[in-house]
């Protein structure tokens, strides 16, 4: 037991300020990602026309003082959801920005303050909800793998609402499972303590809705059938059902029809994305880029959920589940929007948490150990070989070379990082040294984040900048 555990009978012996230090320790990797975050959300401007849009729109409410778009800039039937355009409204008055146009005294970096804010609350309370009710070391993995994701990454600062969806919909699920496990008496707690995680996956799960439509409701609806099912306890949706968190969750719905705020389903174009399937290596092109390191794990893990027999437990078919059902959604959505699986990321960190934590403790042979570890610095080293390839050979496709052309220098850093990273986990591997393997792995991954996304985008910036006036000039002149 630590020194200073909860239980301990030394807690009361602590010093004045120990119990802050013990709360850094313990959340010390989402207040440095955090920290990174907060670095690169100054360091780019306006990229896409969705980004252009937003920023367009947030600029017109705070000029006129209004909530509601104009007739002429409605966003009610697509576009940015209106919730989304009230939280960057918020941001842009606090940071105090109240001019008009789109001049260089209104940066962008306001319209990131509730992404940004967003993805710290959801790691913090993702790593306390695992280590309740997974394990500590599962809790700390997770955290790693989820904040060195590249698409969790870029969606943090994204000037887009995928990730504030993202991260309602996935804490609406990871309530509901700790809800069931509740129930079904496989994690301590009161008699009565699975009510609330219920209502609280109701209440989570209708500001999703209020994000992306029904969308929300019908990943939800799958995820639960799809579980219960393969459980054969579909009596636990009646107890899921049974509070007023339902209640909520159907006035939230209501209220969003009503108001207009969420628009009708349209049926007819639905049916007629299901036919617009992309070819498959489409899919598998999102996931790798995506995902990247931890994609050459995902056979690993395959192997291990089945030769193990931990998909009998029915945490692990939950989580597997919850993976899976983004990327269903994704191909039925004609494969066009990469950041709908992104609510899949955080289920994809536990499972391979489960599959990295007896490395990480060393409770299994050198040679499990030594072929993680394999997977990891290949992952690493074939990263290196992209970035010096394109960074100091200049090699790749004009569309490439366009975007690395104005930011050599950190690309060349970062490459450089790369290989720092991937020689020391080969060395760990070499050592058997499991405990290391994920944290420098993630570290690399997450400073090569850094560089590229504060010196790298602001390198890169003047150029995207120019092409979205270009292109705004010539849709005018059109």
């Amino acid at each position: 037991m630590d020194e200073f555990d909860e239980f301990s009978e030394h807690r009361e012996k602590r010093v004045p300020g120990q119990q802050l230090g013990e709360w850094v320790r313990d959340n010390r990797i989402v207040i440095l990602y955090g920290l990174m975050l907060i670095a690169v959300m100054f360091c780019r401007g306006l990229w896409g026309l969705d980004e252009q849009r937003t920023s367009d729109l947030t600029q017109v409410l705070v000029e006129r003082g209004k909530w509601l778009p104009p007739a002429s800039m409605a966003t009610f039937p697509g576009g940015p959801p209106i919730l989304f355009i009230w939280l960057a409204k918020l941001s842009s008055m606090l940071a105090g920005f109240l001019g008009s146009g789109n001049a260089p005294e209104h940066p962008a970096w306001p319209l990131r303050i509730p992404l940004v804010i967003g993805s710290i609350l959801f790691l913090h309370h993702f790593r306390r909800w695992a280590t309740r009710f997974l394990q500590a070391d599962v809790a700390g993995i997770a955290t790693l793998i989820l904040c060195a994701t590249p698409l969790w990454f870029w969606q943090s600062q994204a000037i887009q609402a995928d990730l504030l969806f993202s991260a309602a919909l996935a804490w609406s699920w990871l309530c509901w499972l700790a809800g069931y496990m509740l129930l079904r008496r496989q994690a301590e707690g009161s008699e009565d303590e699975h009510q609330s995680w219920f209502r609280w996956s109701h209440a989570w799960l209708g500001l999703a809705f209020l994000f992306r439509g029904p969308q929300a409701l019908l990943l939800s609806a799958l995820l639960l059938f799809l579980f219960l099912a393969w459980q054969k306890d579909l009596k636990a949706g009646q107890a899921t059902m049974m509070n007023w968190g339902s209640a909520i969750l159907l006035a939230l719905v209501f209220a969003g029809y009503a108001s207009g705020l969420v628009g009708l389903p349209d049926i007819r174009n639905g049916l007629h994305r299901c036919l617009q399937v992309q070819p498959i290596w489409i899919y598998a092109e999102h996931l790798a880029r995506d995902s990247f390191p931890w994609l050459l794990l995902l056979p690993a893990l395959a192997v291990f959920l089945r030769g193990s027999g931990a998909l009998k437990a029915p945490t692990a078919r939950f989580l597997a589940i919850a993976f899976l059902v983004p990327f269903l959604f994704s191909i039925w959505g004609d494969g066009k929007r990469g950041a709908d699986p992104l609510a899949a990321y955080p289920f994809l960190a536990l499972l391979l948490a489960g599959l990295l934590q007896p490395v990480y403790v060393e409770g299994v042979s050198a040679a499990r150990i030594r072929r993680i570890g394999a997977i990891l610095a290949a992952a690493l080293w074939l990263a290196f070989l992209a970035g010096f390839v394109v960074g100091v050979f200049r090699l790749g496709g004009p569309d490439i070379q366009s975007v690395a052309a104005p930011m050599l220098g950190p690309l060349r850093l970062a490459t450089l990082v790369l290989a720092m990273g991937a020689l020391s986990v080969s060395v760990r591997c070499a050592a058997g040294e499991g405990e290391f393997l994920v944290r420098e792995t993630a570290a690399t991954v997450c400073v090569a984040f850094f560089i590229i996304g504060t010196w790298g985008f602001h390198g890169l910036d003047p150029q995207i900048r120019n092409q979205n006036h270009a292109r705004a000039a010539l849709e005018a002149a059109k």
